[in-house]
């Protein structure tokens, strides 16, 4: 089922993937390469133009269909920052470099932003597991920045957090 779910992950990427180049690319070719347009004017002259100033309404539909892929295909990926990971993970698993299998924790922290970067960092040099509160003091920001960054690492599925008296226990998955 792990697998299924795996793979499923890896489709709806690849899925979202194409749609956002095969959006691209059609949106650029219709913003530079302009359809003619036939003008009637109220006299009854018919002028036909090929402006990139005007677009039909279809064409208009088209383009903000495109814009909408592409935008929704950029969030989908970004959100899904973790299935990108399993897809990353599984590929590197596969390269050995002199002798150097790459760990999960290698390939988890390209994936990561700065803060997230710092906070991993932190708390594998706490052999993989501290208290939340110290956290926040190592990092130096505010609790609420710390809890955002936690927030996020646990839904890319890096970390878990438990109840730990006032505060919560953080520890690295794939240390």
């Amino acid at each position: 089922m792990a697998r299924d779910t795996k793979t499923m992950r890896r489709f709806t990427v690849l899925i979202a993937m194409v749609l956002l180049v095969a959006s691209i690319v059609f949106l650029v070719y219709l913003l530079f390469n302009p359809q003619p347009i036939q003008i009637v004017l109220e006299t009854g002259q018919e002028i036909t133009t090929k402006s990139p100033d005007y677009f039909t309404i279809t064409t208009a539909m088209i383009l903000i269909t495109c814009s909408f892929i592409i935008g929704a295909s950029i969030m989908y990926l970004y959100y899904n920052a973790d299935a990108a990971t399993v897809i990353t993970r599984h590929t590197a698993s596969e390269h050995k470099v002199e002798g150097h299998t790459p760990g999960a924790y290698d390939l988890i922290i390209p994936l990561l932003r700065d803060d997230e970067k710092k906070a991993v960092h932190i708390i594998k040099e706490h052999h993989g597991e501290m208290l939340q509160n110290e956290l926040v003091l190592k990092l130096g920001i505010s609790k609420v920045k710390t809890t955002r960054i936690l927030a996020s690492l646990e839904r890319k599925q890096v970390i878990t957090k438990h109840r730990h008296g006032m505060t919560n226990s953080i520890k690295l998955k794939h240390v």
